[in-house]
């Protein structure tokens, strides 16, 4: 924007806006750059301004790209909001990607804020809070950076911005469905799987493709399964700009895709008004489904309805085996335990008919690399400088790249950090600290807990790890030799990120300490 330009739509800003001239007045008291000034097409109460921070505060807080800052005439800013701000600075190559101002009426805005940790760093100006006695730019950043802790996130990331590494995994994902290969993505609980099926959701869903995304945890019968499958596939087709009268005539739901028939009539019809739709998606149908491996009835905490959820499933089979490359569905699910797709026989002796239905894809803990670009850039949003090599050579080599492991113990030594210290400069003293915590909660703790979750799946290879890590000599030997008469012992073991490639010494070291100690 040219200065002349900039200059007229900043006197716009002042004019038509209640608080423009004190926020104005306000960044250039802390010694800011303004160099876009633009009103949001959308909605006039809103505008979109680029700023630059003083060359000294800049370093300080490692944020020398323009900020992208929000003004809202907003007493209550709502969370669509924050989703408005992240899809347009992530197209925006002049503005930082990690960190963005927000100026509102909103006196809570920095509890919505708060909630959406690890996902970005967000810097909250109230807009009648902007006097000659407020604290400026520096003095808030430095308030707000160092009051968040990023790495003290445990849920599954929605947000791009909270994404990290899994660039081959996306790449390979999203290959396999535009070929029509269906894909199941199973791993280590809390490495990932969730976030990337939800990132590779998003990325569909942004390049106009008909998806819908099921969460079985949340299902409690087949008879919601085969519902919900119909009403997000139903709304998947109409999200693809189809009206509501040129949507097809389906037996089980109305023109505005809600149930019409009873609970019978719909399980009779469920199946040809699934490929009716699938007929008006321009393409396949992509049906995500999370948590799959509380289909199998064997492994599942359903009791008898995960029987008839399994039939369900085995029902689409005809539709995701379609040859026709317009018609059916791409299925990519997730889940700890691969057996529904992995084994040829079910439990009681019957053929597994969805043996072989979907392509595997073991997602161990991240590299290395990723793992850095985590730790720094989470760090970075709260001040902190992750710098020495060293640091992070011991995170993997104590954590392996498991995420939240590693999350875990950075925010621990976080902790060290003394009266919001920044930048604060993490160091080797203080994540050897944190890994030898082994309070509930701690890294430690929570790495022993990783593999009693593996036991639950794969016992047998639980307790040969137990044994190869064991204190006791002997216990070493035996489980030694098991493996020397037969290696494929450990099947899952080192897709999973729990042992070295090619070995069998412990990939995340603070598990074997865990066994070696007890645990």
């Amino acid at each position: 924007m040219r200065q002349q330009d900039l200059e007229r739509y900043k006197e716009r800003f002042r004019r038509e806006t209640q608080y423009g001239a004190e926020l104005l007045s306000y960044l250039e008291q802390s010694n800011c750059g303004t160099w876009r000034c633009e009103q949001d097409e959308a909605d006039p109460r809103r505008w979109w301004i680029n700023v630059t921070l003083q060359e000294t505060v800049a370093d300080m807080f490692d944020a020398h790209l323009e900020i992208q800052l929000v003004y809202a005439e907003y007493q209550t800013v709502e969370p669509r909001l924050l989703e408005l701000i992240q899809r347009r600075i992530s197209t925006n190559a002049r503005v930082d990607h990690g960190l963005f101002m927000i100026a509102s009426l909103d006196p809570d805005v920095d509890r919505l804020l708060r909630r959406r940790r690890g996902e970005f760093a967000a810097i909250d100006l109230h807009l009648g809070d902007l006097g000659k006695n407020s604290p400026d730019i520096r003095q808030r950043m430095s308030t707000v950076l160092s009051s968040v802790d990023h790495y003290d996130m445990s849920t599954p990331v929605h947000n791009p911005a909270g994404f990290f590494g899994r660039i081959a995994e996306f790449e390979q994902i999203v290959s396999d469905i535009k070929r029509g290969q269906s894909i199941g993505v199973f791993g280590l609980r809390k490495t990932g799987k969730t976030s990337l099926l939800n990132f590779v959701h998003r990325s569909r869903m942004e390049a106009r493709r008909p998806v819908a995304l099921i969460d079985v945890s949340g299902l409690s019968n087949a008879d919601q399964f085969r519902l919900t499958l119909l009403e997000k596939s139903w709304k998947a087709v109409k999200d693809l700009g189809v009206s509501t009268k040129d949507m097809p005539r389906l037996r089980t739901l109305s023109r505005e895709g809600e149930l019409k028939v009873n609970i019978e009539l719909m399980r009779l019809q469920w199946l040809s008004d699934l490929e009716l739709l699938s007929r008006h998606a321009n393409g396949r149908l992509e049906i995500f489904i999370d948590e799959i491996d509380q289909l199998h009835p064997d492994r599942s905490h359903l009791g008898d309805e995960a029987h008839e959820m399994l039939v369900t499933l085995t029902q689409l089979r005809g539709l995701i085996q379609s040859p026709d490359p317009n018609v059916g569905l791409v299925l990519i699910c997730a889940g700890v335990d691969p057996a529904i797709f992995e084994r040829p026989l079910l439990g009681g002796g019957q053929d597994n008919l969805l043996y072989k239905l979907v392509r595997l894809l073991y997602l161990a803990p991240l590299s290395r690399d990723e793992m850095a670009e985590m730790v720094r850039d989470l760090g970075r949003r709260m001040g902190v400088r992750v710098r020495q090599h060293d640091v992070i050579d011991f995170l993997f080599e104590e954590y392996g790249g498991h995420a939240l492991l590693t999350r875990k113990a950075c925010s621990l030594a976080v902790k060290r950090r003394r009266g919001g210290e920044i930048p604060w400069h993490m160091s080797l003293e203080d994540v050897r600290a944190s890994s030898l915590d082994e309070s509930d909660g701690s890294p430690f703790r929570q790495a022993s807990e990783i593999l009693e979750s593996f036991a639950e799946w794969f016992p047998g290879e639980a307790e040969l790890l137990r044994e190869l890590w064991s204190a006791d000599p002997e216990d070493r030997e035996l489980a030694a030799s098991i493996i020397a008469e037969n290696p494929r012992q450990l099947t899952h073991a080192e897709p999973y990120g729990l042992v070295n490639s090619g070995t069998t010494e412990p990939r995340i070291r603070a598990i074997g300490r865990a066994v070696g100690a007890g645990y």
